[in-house]
């Protein structure tokens, strides 16, 4: 069997360990993840916390995460935003970019569109992106910009709409412009 079929077995198994109900077994594949996972390890990694685990294997998973170097991290979690099963933890996928320090500039568009349709948790993910990121696309960030401002003027939450205001002001800061 080629090495690479064989650690793809080995990975298999362990994000089943992952999603065990023993305690024990999930940290050890987290041990495992941390040594030799990859990109495709963000998935098991975001169901797993779906699980409501226990505390320690949920603070393992989430440091996991916030240090994700992996090539096609930004993809794999991109995706997982739009996946409606792990939609009770599209906040923690929100915080990996911006603890994880992701260069998540293609997706600006995204990020907006949750902070707008979003809750107030998943909106503060979303301005702390917009704020960490080194570069937006200048195009992005005026169409962004307008979506904000709008969103903005329509929020009757008033702590959400704060949030939407912090970052309408990012990008203005960004841009060089103001209303």
């Amino acid at each position: 069997m080629p090495e690479s079929t064989a650690r793809k077995q080995r990975m298999d198994l362990t994000f089943a360990a992952l999603l065990s109900d023993d305690d024990a077994a999930a940290l050890t594949a987290l041990t495992r993840i941390e040594e030799q996972g990859d990109a495709r390890a963000i998935g098991p990694l975001l169901t797993a916390l779906t699980r409501k685990p226990a505390a320690a294997v949920e603070q393992r998973i989430t440091s996991l995460l916030y240090q994700v170097k992996a090539a096609d991290a930004v993809a794999t979690l991109i995706q997982a935003l739009d996946d409606p099963a792990l939609r009770p933890v599209r906040r923690t996928a929100l915080a990996t970019f911006w603890n994880a320090g992701l260069d998540a500039r293609d997706h600006l568009d995204r990020f907006i569109a949750i902070a707008i349709e979003g809750d107030a948790e998943e909106c503060f993910e979303c301005l702390t992106i917009v704020e960490n990121q080194e570069l937006w696309p200048e195009k992005a960030a005026r169409l962004g910009l307008a979506r904000l401002r709008k969103a903005h003027a329509n929020e009757s939450d008033p702590y959400k709409g704060a949030m939407l205001r912090d970052a309408v002001l990012a990008l203005e800061g960004r841009l060089g412009v103001s209303e």
